[in-house]
């Protein structure tokens, strides 16, 4: 109505104006250029900032599921990496919690002597009498045999070096292939004495490949908690390099550009950790090494390799490994590439269709000066036709599936997005009805929806999988009842837009979280031979009871995560204390309560019952 009063307003001006007036087109058409101008830059304006407010607003929905995509492989495979480190220092538990090297330790702590030369047999003739003349001499017959035991536990399993260290930082015993340690293997001995905790060496190469130092303090025979002094320290040498090539293989779900990437920080500075590359340890400039947080932040960096990429890193317990996956930016932005074309063609479309519409109308209006009401209105309508003509081009090329069904349940109309995905030309898709389209089982479905929108009278939006062609498609469909003229529901408009590609990604999501959840709970397994499939026991129970209860997907989901880490406050309670036998101890007991506790304050759930501990 508004047009067409800006339309009449001009035409009764300049017939009043044509005797007054040497040039009646002037002033008529002054004032309507003048606006059209205004409007023409306004829509100029639209068309720039809403393109830009869509595309930072895609960009920043990329950048955070790229974020959490990152940190979920950067955090899954660190906590991988940290269950094959526990089971790899496993087996030094039987070299410090075997009596008979806890005994000989504390003997050689005990003795006087040189221990340089009574592990090399030249000692000065023993004392007189004394404490030292009862412990040298039988100390000296004793070296041979545990360095003989310490080889064959060596090679049972896999350690290319062993070695027993006591308080000055001198090998007392080794296995028989074992090379003189090191410098820094003294100094890192010295610290797990010092400290009383198992401590790993950093990756260092050899002929043989990468070799991993593990340092574990064996206590004296007369101790029973972890809490007294160590007398000497077990050195154990073992190769990972094919290992870590295992872990560090790129997932075979990896999107493209994707990398993972392992570093070792030695005194403040980055090696990347690369087995079978030549050097298989790599310096790296510029990696914040002693940054704040328990994490590498999300954000564009220079690369390892060079190049812009968007990384992510988490650190590795235990020895100073940082696990970090990265993506190429030029990757990221491919992605961001065709939507930003999509939107900036439509935009330039939208405004030459808009600048083409009002130039053609001004035109007529600036050279048809005695057009009379009726053609002022004939041109209205065509303005409307063509406005009809743009809308109908744009309903025609989206990509959404819009269909108006009549209360009968038939198609009386289908855009064309809607009759390629079915199979069929527009015209062959009118008077169909949902049974024809999807199936009897899904139309059943649909119809209630349908209902459920009439009764409602708003809009209702379910989710569908179909089948169109040879694939499974997942279809968010819309259902709007539509009034006719004098307000009655007289069908039903959907709009259903294909989401099958984020269901996929949704459900590779779920399947790495699974992973990890398995992976932890395999690992909580490990540390307790008596819990072997209650994780799995325990949720399939757990799912089943929620199931019964009418709970959702959502809710089932949560509830077969949390019941498969039942047990995961067991991985901070020491092996021995999980199976010993008999009745625990006050020190014991104290040590399951705090890690019950650490457990509980990570969950954000503070409820433990001390009286379950007796």
């Amino acid at each position: 109505m508004d047009t067409a009063a800006g339309i009449d307003r001009p035409g009764a001006l300049n017939l009043l104006a044509q005797s007054e007036t040497p040039n009646p087109a002037r002033t008529r058409t002054k004032r309507p250029l003048s606006r059209a101008a205004w409007f023409l830059v306004i829509v100029v304006a639209l068309a720039v900032a809403v393109p830009m407010i869509a595309i930072d607003h895609r960009r920043e929905a990329q950048l955070n599921e790229l974020e959490q995509r990152l940190r979920i492989l950067a955090s899954g495979r660190g906590e991988v990496i940290e269950t094959w480190l526990e089971g790899l220092t496993r087996p030094v538990d039987r070299v410090v919690n075997s009596e008979m090297f806890r005994l000989f330790a504390t003997e050689i702590d005990l003795s006087l002597g040189d221990v340089a030369e009574l592990a090399a047999g030249t000692s000065a003739e023993p004392p007189a009498g004394g404490r030292e003349a009862e412990i040298s001499v039988p100390l000296a017959a004793q070296i041979p045999f545990m360095s003989q035991v310490l080889t064959d536990f060596a090679k049972s399993e896999d350690f290319t070096a062993g070695y027993l260290i006591d308080r000055k930082g001198v090998a007392y015993v080794s296995n028989a292939t074992a090379p003189e340690i090191t410098q820094r293997q003294k100094t890192l001995a010295l610290q797990a004495l010092k400290n009383g905790v198992l401590r790993y060496g950093p990756l260092r190469p050899t002929q043989a490949g990468l070799v991993l130092d593990i340092f574990a303090p064996i206590r004296s025979a007369q101790s029973e908690t972890e809490r007294s002094a160590p007398v000497a320290v077990a050195l154990l040498s073992v190769t990972v390099s094919l290992r870590m090539a295992q872990l560090l293989t790129t997932p075979p779900l990896a999107e493209p550009g994707e990398r993972l990437r392992m570093l070792q920080v030695i005194e403040g500075e980055a090696y990347e950790i690369a087995p079978g590359q030549v050097p298989p340890l790599r310096r790296i400039a510029g990696f914040p090494a002693d940054q704040p947080g328990p994490a590498l932040d999300f954000g564009r960096r220079q690369g390892l390799a060079g190049g812009a990429v968007y990384s992510v890193g988490a650190p590795v317990s235990g020895p100073a490994w940082w696990v970090v996956q990265e993506i190429d930016a030029a990757a990221v932005s491919e992605r961001l590439g065709g939507f930003i074309a999509a939107v900036v063609t439509v935009a330039v479309l939208a405004v030459l269709s808009v600048a083409a519409v009002f130039g053609a109308f001004w035109w007529r209006l600036a050279n048809e000066h005695s057009a009379a009401l009726a053609g002022q209105y004939q041109r209205l309508a065509g303005r409307i036709e063509a406005q009809k003509r743009l809308l109908d081009s744009i309903n025609n090329t989206i990509t959404d599936h819009i269909g108006l069904k009549a209360l009968d349940g038939t198609y009386r109309y289908v855009n064309p997005a809607f009759a390629r995905a079915i199979g069929k030309d527009v015209e062959q898709a009118l008077g169909l009805d949902d049974a024809a389209v999807f199936g009897k089982g899904t139309a059943a479905r649909l119809k209630h929806s349908d209902q459920r929108a009439l009764a409602s009278g708003a809009p209702v939006t379910v989710g569908e999988e179909v089948y169109l062609g040879p694939k499974p498609h997942h279809l968010q469909i819309t259902k709007v009842p539509y009034r006719d003229e004098s307000g009655v529901f007289s069908g039903i408009v959907s709009v259903t837009r294909d989401v099958t590609e984020l269901i996929e990604e949704q459900r590779k999501t779920e399947q790495a979280i699974r992973q990890t959840v398995a992976a932890l709970a395999y690992a909580v397994e490990l540390r307790d031979p008596y819990l072997a499939g209650r994780s799995r026991r325990t949720a399939g129970f757990a799912t089943a009871v929620a199931a019964r209860l009418g709970a959702s997907r959502e809710e089932i989901a949560t509830v077969e995560i949390a019941a498969s880490l039942s047990q995961i406050g067991k991985l901070g309670v020491p092996r021995e204390i999980l199976t010993k036998p008999g009745r625990l101890t006050a020190e014991e007991r104290e040590v399951v309560v705090s890690a019950l506790l650490r457990v509980a304050q990570s969950q954000g759930r503070f409820q433990v019952r001390c009286g379950a501990c007796h």
